[in-house]
């Protein structure tokens, strides 16, 4: 019996559409053919073009190169990177389906880039969206965390979550942001490693580690890019022809710049031109984007080790303009915090933090006379104190407009903390006003505690008494990453009460200070020092600024990484000083002052309340009545309202 001319026709037509051999497509050309961009995560939705940012085509191209087993990309924002590591994982899903895993810093982010990132890469590209199961369906199998499809499965874990990473065997390991993972998932080790370990029974695995760098000396994603071909994204000169790897170092800008009344620096770049090393001709940018592009190896003797690394900064990056982030540059320069952002996320680079000073010498040769406790910049007050076994260390601060800081006190009360006297000498020092030049006179606003040594019950009952004029329980945290204000929580005195307790980062804390401390021209978070006259003692000699400079980084390793730690240099072990003006710095930060506000309250008040200035009165729309106490109010006017926690 033989089949019908047409049903044989049919089962050819079946076999060739079904049965033909997955095409061996590169990630690029999977994704020019396959994906499209969701209007959710890109500026220009649609299909995707790899041409239209060519230095993405070996970077994705390398991940199904024989021998690659390590793809590195240490990079500036803006770059694409997302959507590389998205083009990575749609082509295996379709093409060579294996269990993949992306690996975010934590979970909370690895959820959010699944919602914000995948889905809609699911949704709008049609290929992608006949293979992954549909999330809507009850027995789907398709979570938030856990996508299927034929064949593997997209699992989306965080680096502070152990479990996530140390069960089920993996092909494909994508690691995002790699210099923002802790140095432990948990109490499991580096969690590269962990997750790394996942992999060892595929003979063709491959990993992908991108990131935008941190600090030097600590940064994972340098140390990965060392190891492997450190291939740079380079522009041909279109005059001598050689090529060249741009950076900010060789770009001349014609701008202007000026300062508002905030003290903040603000410019305008009218043009931006790129020096040739070589021959020493200029270009602009429109010149370079048309020039001749192409990654070179600058060590390609880890080609043979399988480990390809790739540079990419913002000068090639279609969505950045020169202009745009010359600007953010030359506004940020001198200033090391807003430094190290533009570095990292704009020009790919880690940042050498300062911490490292000399001598005392050049902070004494800098005080000044201020002709009275304070000058007439000073717009609020902080005070902080360092609770030690036989004594309180307290320095009260002095703020003006763009966080600029003025020591006014640094002293010394000596006594067993868990007498009263020592609490009612403070109180002497911290209730007290504080007079400028023109006779405006100033309380302090808020006050920070440490309460981390042998006198916590005494720190904190004094603070409980305290509560209503701005008197806070702090504790600190060495662990590393941690910001300057970590939380806020509570605890609980006399088994009764409950007050406040400010948790800070210490190690963030020490490297604004160091940060600060290495800014050399007045202005917006300089710190001014005072000389002692015969009226008034400040407290800033040498014996202070030792103790100011106590401490270090200094690199350790651990887990197999190397970590930098702060240790105290100083002789005498004295780091007092370094700790207060940190805290001072978090009390600044817990108030987050509206400084214009403020001077305009300082005017409209310099002769009300008997000389001090009364924030919290003065920032009624009603005067009060005449005849009402002038007492000075323990407050901050601050963004939207008045301080408090």
């Amino acid at each position: 019996m033989t089949m019908d001319k047409k049903t044989v026709e049919l089962f050819k037509d079946i076999a060739r559409r079904n049965l033909c051999p997955i095409p061996k497509l590169t990630v690029s050309e999977w994704a020019d053919q396959y994906r499209f961009l969701s209007s959710e995560g890109s500026s220009e939705p649609g299909r995707w073009r790899t041409d239209r940012a060519p230095y993405q085509r070996e970077i994705m191209d390398a991940f199904t190169q024989y021998g690659i087993w390590k793809v590195v990309v240490k990079s500036c924002s803006q770059i694409g990177k997302s959507d590389i590591m998205n083009n990575v994982i749609g082509r295996f899903a379709m093409l060579a389906p294996a269990p993949i895993m992306m690996v975010q810093p934590t979970i909370d982010m690895a959820q959010d880039y699944s919602k914000s990132r995948i889905a809609p890469m699911i949704r709008d590209s049609k290929a992608l969206g006949d293979i992954f199961r549909d999330v809507k369906s009850r027995d789907s199998g398709n979570t938030i965390l856990s996508k299927l499809f034929p064949g593997g499965r997209l699992i989306m874990g965080g680096a502070n979550s152990p479990a996530g990473l140390a069960s089920r065997p993996i092909k494909i390991l994508l690691c995002d942001e790699v210099d923002r993972f802790p140095l432990s998932a948990g109490s499991e080790g580096d969690p590269i490693d962990l997750a790394s370990k996942r992999m060892t029974t595929f003979w063709d695995r491959v990993m992908g580690l991108f990131s935008t760098p941190t600090n030097m000396g600590e940064s994972r994603i340098d140390d990965e890019y060392m190891e492997g071909t450190q291939e740079e994204w380079q522009h041909c000169c279109p005059n001598c022809g050689e090529y060249h790897l741009i950076t900010h170092r060789n770009l001349t800008a014609d701008y202007e710049s000026y300062e508002d009344k905030k003290g903040q620096k603000h410019v305008k770049v009218n043009s931006v031109r790129w020096r040739c090393p070589d021959c020493g001709y200029d270009f602009g940018e429109i010149d370079m984007q048309h020039a001749q592009q192409k990654y070179v190896a600058q060590n390609g003797s880890a080609w043979a080790n399988g480990v390809r690394s790739f540079f990419v900064n913002c000068w090639s990056s279609p969505w950045l303009k020169w202009a745009d982030v010359m600007q953010e540059y030359l506004e940020a320069k001198g200033d090391p915090e807003r430094e190290k952002v533009v570095y990292n996320t704009r020009f790919g680079e880690s940042y050498e933090r300062k911490g490292n000073f000399e001598g005392p010498e050049i902070f004494l040769e800098r005080r000044e006379d201020y002709g009275a406790e304070l000058t007439n910049d000073v717009l609020l007050l902080t005070a902080a104190v360092d609770v030690q076994d036989n004594r309180l260390e307290y320095e009260i601060c002095g703020w003006g407009v763009g966080e600029e800081c003025y020591g006014v006190k640094k002293d010394i009360i000596l006594g067993v903390p868990d007498t009263q006297a020592v609490w009612d000498m403070l109180d002497e020092q911290l209730d007290r006003p504080y007079v400028r030049p023109d006779g405006v006179r100033l309380v302090v606003a808020r006050t920070f505690i440490d309460s981390g040594g042998h006198y916590s019950n005494a720190v904190y009952n004094y603070c409980l008494r305290r509560l209503r004029r701005q008197r806070f329980a702090i504790k600190g945290a060495s662990t590393p990453g941690v910001p300057l204000i970590h939380k806020y929580s509570k605890v609980t005195v006399a088994n009764r009460y409950t007050i406040p307790l400010v948790m800070l980062g210490v190690d963030s804390a020490k490297q604004y200070v160091m940060d600060r401390l290495s800014i050399e021209e007045q202005g917006p978070k300089y710190f001014h020092f005072p000389l002692d006259t015969d009226d008034f003692k400040h407290g800033y000699d040498e014996i202070y600024f030792k103790g100011l400079i106590s401490e270090q980084r200094v690199p350790h390793k651990k887990n197999g990484r190397i970590v930098w730690q702060w240790e105290v240099i100083a002789k005498d072990k004295r780091n007092e000083p370094l700790d207060l003006r940190g805290y001072n710095l978090a009390c600044l930060k817990s108030l987050n002052p509206d400084f214009e506000r403020l001077k305009e309250v300082i005017l409209a008040k310099n002769t009300e309340n008997n000389g001090v200035v009364d924030l919290k009165t003065a920032n009624k729309a009603k005067k009060p009545a005449e005849n009402s106490p002038k007492k000075p109010v323990y407050g901050c006017i601050k963004r939207g309202g008045f301080g408090g926690l």
